[in-house]
C-alpha cells in the first residue's frame, strides 16, 4: 500500500478541480465528458471508482490512465516517487529506537537479570564465552548494538539479543549459540512471555511509513545500523499476527538469498492478500550474498549498503506471476 501522503500529493497535482469528503477525493471522469465529478478516489487505499464510465481499479492503474503509460511503467513511476530521495526511505537513525509499546509486561526481565551486558572493551580473555562473543560480534560488524551474554543455565554460552523499546526493559529475547553444536537460537517460552513467538516482531520505528521485513534479528540489526527501519519474523514465514501489526505500512520483504527466503515471499502473498494488499516490494540481495548481515559486512559505508539495497528493490503486483519478480 502506498503512503497516503504520496497518493494525496499526486491527486492534488493532477486533478485541480476536485472536492474532498473525508478520505474520498472526487473529480471528473478520466474516460468521458463529465462535469459532475463522478470519479471517486480513496486517498488512503488509492482505490477508485469512475461512476460515469463504470470503471474501477487500484492506484497504479489510475496513474497508468493519467500518464498514458502501461501498467508496469506506472509501477516504476510510483516506485521512483517512493525512492528518488533515499533519506525519505531510510529515515531511522539509531538502533532499537521505537515508539511501539509492548502489549503487556512479562517475566522476561526476571530471566534477563541473569544475563550480563557485553562490553567488547572489557571482554574477559580467560572466558571462552567472552572470546567467542567478541569474535562473533566483530566478524559481523555489530559492535554498535548492545548485546548480552549468558554463562549459566539454559542459555549458557550464548549471545543474547534483547528485544527492547527505547528506555524500557526487554519484553523478549533470542539467545544465539556461539558454538557449532546445538540449536542456533533459543527463545523464551510462551509461559514466560505471555505470547507466542510468532506474535513477536523485532523493535522498529512505528511512525515510519516503511518497514523492511527480514528473517532474523541480526539482519534487522544490520539494516538498522545503516539507518533503515527494519524488523524480523524469526524465520521466513510471516504470521497473521505479525502481518496485522504492520498492515498499514509499505512492506519490503528482505529475506535471505536462498530457497527458504524465496518460499517465504511466496507465502507472504496469501498473507498480503488477506490484508487487502494487492502489491508489495521485495529487496533482492546481490548475487553471491546470502543475507543482509553479510552485505553489511562487505560494505564499508552505509551509502554503499543503501545503494545495493535500492538497486535490488522490486515491485511485486499480484496481477502478474509473482515468480517472475523472483527470478
Amino acid at each position: 500500500m502506498l503512503p497516503s501522503s504520496i497518493i494525496k500529493e499526486y491527486l492534488y497535482a493532477k486533478f485541480t478541480e476536485n472536492k474532498v469528503f473525508g478520505e474520498e477525493f472526487t473529480t471528473n471522469s478520466m474516460f468521458m465528458d463529465d462535469d459532475k465529478m463522478k470519479l471517486s478516489i480513496n486517498m488512503e487505499s488509492g482505490l477508485w471508482q469512475d461512476f460515469r464510465a463504470h470503471e474501477n481499479g487500484n492506484f497504479p492503474q489510475l496513474v497508468a490512465h493519467v500518464e498514458g503509460i502501461p501498467y508496469p511503467e506506472a509501477l516504476k513511476f510510483l516506485r521512483s516517487k517512493l525512492f528518488d530521495t533515499p533519506e525519505h526511505l531510510f529515515e531511522i537513525s539509531s538502533v532499537g529506537v521505537a515508539v511501539q509499546t509492548p502489549t503487556q509486561h512479562n517475566a522476561v526481565s526476571d530471566i534477563f537479570s541473569s544475563f550480563q551486558k557485553f562490553d567488547l572493551a572489557r571482554a574477559d580473555i580467560t572466558s571462552m564465552t567472552d572470546r567467542l562473543a567478541k569474535k562473533f560480534i566483530i566478524s559481523r560488524k555489530l559492535e554498535k548494538f548492545d548485546f548480552y551474554i549468558s554463562k549459566t543455565g539454559r542459555y549458557n554460552n550464548r549471545l543474547v539479543i534483547p528485544y527492547a523499546y527505547d528506555d524500557q526493559e526487554p519484553f523478549y529475547f533470542q539467545a544465539r549459540n556461539l558454538s557449532v553444536l546445538g540449536t542456533k537460537y533459543l527463545n523464551p517460552s510462551r509461559e514466560v512471555t505471555g505470547v507466542k513467538s510468532s506474535d513477536i516482531l523485532f523493535p522498529f520505528k512505528e511512525d515510519s511509513d516503511y518497514i523492511f521485513m527480514t528473517e532474523g534479528p541480526l539482519d534487522a540489526i544490520s539494516l538498522q545500523l545503516n539507518g533503515i527501519n527494519a524488523t524480523c519474523t524469526q524465520g521466513s514465514n510471516l504470521s497473521v499476527s505479525q502481518a496485522e501489526q504492520i498492515k498499514d505500512k509499505q512492506i519490503i520483504f528482505a529475506y535471505d538469498n536462498d530457497e527458504a527466503g524465496r518460499d517465504g515471499v511466496l507465502q507472504a502473498r496469501k498473507m498480503m492478500l488477506s490484508k487487502n494488499k494487492n502489491h508489495f516490494m521485495i529487496a533482492k540481495l546481490p548475487d553471491g550474498v546470502k543475507d543482509w548481515n553479510e552485505l553489511h559486512v562487505k560494505c564499508t559505508k552505509s551509502v554503499d549498503f543503501k545503494a545495493c539495497l535500492t538497486k535490488g528493490l522490486q515491485e511485486v503486483d499480484f496481477s502478474y506471476e509473482i515468480t517472475e519478480a523472483l527470478d
